[in-house]
């Protein structure tokens, strides 16, 4: 049998080109989503419910894959999804449901799996991150802090799997065309439409910074891509950035002051004018 890939967030965007290529290449694709009538036209070996949130949810699709197949391979923690606003103005209800999918989500996945990796004594998982897991933007802090989160989870557990044959690695994609940009504004709509908000220019500014940054939005396979590379390399590299230029990699190296002063620009954030 073919590598035994369970890939979770596969209704759309990332989840779903990564499913088809890894499953057009030949290997055996257990694709996820919560709606399990979103996977209806994927040709993959099979198709699953899987809420990420819900513990239960996990445990049944990672048994069903076991049972169906014996083992899992590689599991890539893709599902996930974004709020915007300022930290002052996102609900933390909110901000705490994003974070039962986006990092709890992913290690209810690895406590779920690994046990299983051990076993076999191979494996290898590979991380969902984005580029806003390294840099932070105004009116993205919530979802920057979840990424934060899962690239230090990540480092974490590369060194602590490395005993039992099993590989860790983090995707970070910059800005991507997906339908994720769609949902994101959805959920943000009631924050950056609320006129009376003191946030009102910043949230004017970062519409316009991140639609300009869309005109030039590579397509979901490079991520795919990416993917792949990190399934096939005997040795994969610990991260991989995607779609992400060489200036913003530079400033990566540069340090605070100068991200904050590009920052400021970018997003017209004029410092406050001091008494006196």
């Amino acid at each position: 049998m073919s590598k035994v890939i369970l890939i979770t967030g596969c209704s759309t965007g990332i989840g779903r080109d990564l499913a088809m290529r890894l499953a057009q290449s030949g290997y055996t694709v257990a694709a996820t989503a919560r709606k399990l009538e979103a996977l209806d036209d994927l040709p993959v070996a099979l198709k699953l419910p899987l809420d990420v949130a819900d513990p239960d949810s996990v445990h049944c699709a990672v048994e069903q894959v076991l049972r169906r197949f014996g083992r899992i391979d590689v599991l890539v923690n893709n599902a996930g999804y974004a709020l915007r606003g300022a930290v002052e103005e996102v609900p933390v209800d909110q901000v705490q449901k994003m974070f039962d999918v986006n990092v709890l989500g992913v290690m209810r996945m690895i406590q779920a799996v690994v046990p299983h990796m051990r076993q076999q004594k191979s494996g290898r998982i590979i991380n969902i991150s984005s580029i806003a897991g390294k840099f932070f933007t105004p009116a993205n802090g919530t979802y920057s802090a979840t990424k934060f989160a899962l690239e230090a989870l990540s480092d974490a557990l590369r060194l602590e799997l490395t005993p039992f044959n099993i590989q860790v690695v983090l995707i970070e994609p910059g800005s991507i065309k997906t339908q994720f940009h769609a949902t994101v504004e959805a959920n943000a709509k009631e924050i950056f439409g609320n006129p009376r908000s003191p946030y009102r220019p910043l949230y004017q500014h970062f519409e316009a910074v991140t639609a300009d940054m869309r005109r030039a939005e590579p397509g979901p396979d490079v991520v795919s891509q990416a993917v792949q590379i990190a399934i096939e390399a005997p040795r994969p590299k610990a991260r991989y950035m995607v779609a992400f230029s060489f200036a913003g990699r530079l400033l990566l190296h540069l340090g605070d002051p100068v991200w904050d002063s590009v920052v400021r620009r970018m997003f017209k954030i004029q410092a406050a004018a001091l008494p006196g």
